[in-house]
């Protein structure tokens, strides 16, 4: 394991606006004690902003750590788009391979000898510490949610200055929205989950689709209160939400209620093509996904972003924990998988841009000091990459050296695009999907010769469309849940796997004089589902009727 220090946070009086640190701490989650403060206008803003405080929980055997960011990393981790080879939170053991077919029929299985959910479920306690992957992502959702229904508790008493009918629209739609986030995750990850609406305990257990009910219900009542502004908020709104979003997450451009709407219809979207497969989509889940997504974020909108400040102190991060971090030259922690360089099409300048080649050994690149490597601790033939990611400040977009760049907390442009290219797709109509596919890499400046207009078939189309969502939208915490969807996940013999996966092999391996790169097939072997972590079991036992809490 690869031993991490990280210090005590500095959230104090200057990020909060006057908050006290101690009024957002709640060590339990179903039983907050906030202060009278919430009475205030001054106190609910500072209550408002402090939710990005829940992401800082003091891990077992890791200390204090922004439990979001090694969410979202873990997503890029599952999804093959980074790789972490050491036991922190569990991330070894997220990537583990089942197997992995040579190109010469040989095929390697994990060193461990079992699936991902055979490891997983056995770190799944409180005595595994930080290895209990299935901890983190539960947790920061159920501290958001909790944190949102102690504000819409408490906003009906609040004397609110200026026009206190936006103020109380922005501050309601701010905690549904946060709800409807967290629910989202929740339903996206777990099998079960549970809903609260009050501060109360709550042990029914529900399936993840209710979850995604609830998550899609809490967007409604968000955009219900945003519908009673004016779209472009006005100088009460703008002002409240500089105060709500902290400023290394970008509060400078404002998320106007128009915007904000239209990234409540992105999000249903997503919350509907993620947590389907995709071979059980109808023609009506397409449309649904059209109608949701033509009314989704546009290329100049504004969205909620996670950043970082120059100096990595007071932003949540501390210069270590944040997806855009974890994988760049300062932490080396996380590494670029093969797979997910080599779905980079040729002539592509982001490739330029984003990657740089790690050189064989013993010479080393310029950014990482780093040599190409195989088989790291020999853990696993999946933990080898001859590649680096560019610093944002170098002119890259999918790492930083200097704390620089956002990653974003729900969907994007982008993302929305291509949810609109894959339904046109997959309803036939592949001339309008592939042009939303040529948008966003023009957007992104791909320099990519446009593929509509080329007589693509449909075979080829999805392949437009699985390529570009997996570079177009990296770092962004959807790979997984693709790659879930598409079938990619799932054991061999029920169809799952990538064929002709780049694999960077040991020289023994490979039969060669060097280390080599050579095309093999990944059996992943992933669960679809989540265990509910036993944190919460320990403590709050199903009640009878419950759903399924872990897999089989």
């Amino acid at each position: 394991m690869k031993k991490i220090f990280l210090s005590l946070l500095a959230i104090n009086m200057l990020i909060f606006s006057g908050c006290k640190k101690s009024l957002l701490d709640q060590n339990d989650p179903n039983n907050p004690t906030p202060s009278g403060s919430l009475a205030t206008e001054s106190g609910m803003i500072s209550y408002a902003a402090g939710i990005l405080q829940r992401t800082i929980f003091d891990v077992p055997n890791a200390g204090n750590s922004n439990i979001l960011a090694i969410a979202m990393s873990t997503q890029s981790v599952l999804g093959d788009e980074t790789f972490v080879p050491y036991g922190n939170f569990g991330w070894r053991w997220v990537d583990q391979v089942y197997r992995i077919t040579l190109p010469n029929s040989t095929v390697v299985t994990n060193p461990f000898g079992v699936t991902q959910q055979v490891s997983l479920q056995g770190f799944n306690s409180r005595a595994a510490g930080d290895r209990n992957a299935f901890l983190y992502e539960w947790t920061v959702c159920y501290l958001f949610i909790n944190q949102a229904n102690t504000m819409l508790s408490s906003i009906d008493g609040v004397g609110l200055s200026g026009d206190a009918a936006t103020k109380k629209a922005a501050f309601k739609a701010w905690a549904y929205w946060w709800k409807g986030l967290s629910y989202s995750r929740i339903g996206s990850t777990y099998l079960a989950g549970l809903i609260y609406n009050t501060i109360d305990v709550n042990n029914n257990y529900v399936d993840h689709n209710a979850i995604i009910a609830e998550a899609n219900r809490n967007f409604d009542l968000c955009a219900a209160e945003l519908a009673t502004l004016p779209d472009d908020g006005n100088e009460d709104y703008d002002l409240l939400m500089s105060q709500m979003v902290l400023s290394f997450n970008d509060n400078s451009h404002i998320v106007s209620p128009a915007m904000w709407k239209r990234a409540i219809n992105s999000y249903k979207a997503r919350n509907l093509l993620v947590n389907k497969k995709t071979a059980d989509m109808t023609a009506g889940d397409w449309q649904a996904i059209i109608d949701l997504a033509s009314n989704g974020l546009k290329s100049t909108d504004n969205y909620f972003k996670f950043g970082m400040t120059s100096d990595g102190n007071n932003d949540l991060s501390n210069s270590f924990l944040h997806p855009l971090l974890l994988h760049g030259p300062n932490v080396q922690f996380a590494f670029l998988s093969e797979r997910f360089v080599q779905d980079y099409k040729v002539g592509d300048a982001r490739f330029t841009r984003d990657v740089v080649e790690l050189p064989y050994p013993p010479a080393t690149d310029a950014y990482y000091d780093l040599s190409a490597f195989t088989d790291l601790r020999a853990r696993g033939l999946q933990f080898g990459t001859r590649w680096g990611a560019i610093p944002i400040e170098d002119g890259g977009s999918l790492t930083t050296a200097a704390n620089e760049g956002f990653t974003p907390f729900a969907c994007s442009y982008e993302e929305n695009a291509l949810m609109l290219a894959e339904a046109y797709i997959n309803k036939s109509q592949i001339e309008t999907g592939l042009a939303y596919i040529d948008a966003v890499r023009d957007y992104q400046n791909s320099g990519l010769a446009h593929v509509a207009g080329t007589s693509l078939n449909l075979a080829q189309a999805k392949e437009e469309l699985r390529r570009e969502r997996r570079i177009g939208l990296a770092i962004r915490g959807l790979a997984f849940f693709d790659a879930r969807r598409w079938g990619v996940t799932a054991p061999a013999s029920a169809g799952g796997g990538r064929a002709n996966a780049i694999v960077y092999l040991p020289s023994a391996v490979a039969g060669t004089a060097t280390d080599t790169p050579k095309p093999c097939f990944m059996e992943y072997n992933y669960m679809d589902y989540w265990d509910v972590p036993q944190n919460e079991l320990d403590f709050n036992v199903p009640a009878t009727g419950s759903a399924i809490v872990k897999n089989p």
